[in-house]
């Protein structure tokens, strides 16, 4: 039970952390840079993943689903409070480029795939933590057959 606790307070702190995020990339993504835009939210998915993986495997999925929910959730509500004045301050500094309708929905799809990367973070270190608990698991078996194969017990037999 402490899992899906653990896992409630960390979707819920980095679901709210990613909403803030979010709006930010998407500027960043309209005037300065597309593709390092796009690495920053992959770096982020990954970061999540990483940090839900020590869960278990129930508990990090369910924490994974959780925190894209409040990140999509908020982050569109947080987009509204925060894209006025960034466009305000970037016009003040710069020149403010909008993004067509198109290209708004192609930075939504992208974010949405990129942010599954958690998904794929954590079900690939609960993979590679599998592997190594069977390796080590055959390693024992194989120890002990090998021992037994010496017993003069078996032989008197």
């Amino acid at each position: 039970m402490k899992d899906f606790q653990r896992s409630m307070k960390l979707s819920l702190i980095f679901g709210l952390c990613g909403a803030v995020v979010l709006p930010l990339l998407y500027e960043c993504y309209a005037n300065i840079s597309r593709t390092g835009a796009l690495v920053l939210i992959a770096a982020w998915a990954v970061f999540v993943g990483a940090k839900l993986s020590p869960l278990s495997i129930k508990a990090a999925l369910l924490a994974a689903s959780a925190c894209l929910a409040y990140t999509a959730g908020m982050g569109f509500m947080m987009f509204i409070l925060l894209h006025p004045p960034l466009v305000k301050w970037l016009e003040k500094n710069s020149k403010y480029f909008y993004l067509t309708l198109e290209e708004q929905g192609a930075f939504i799809g992208y974010a949405f795939a990129l942010m599954l990367l958690s998904f794929v973070t954590v079900l690939a270190v609960w993979g590679v933590r599998s592997a190594v608990h069977r390796i080590r698991n055959n390693n024992a078996i194989a120890a002990s057959y090998i021992e037994n194969a010496f017993d003069s017990e078996e032989d008197d037999k």
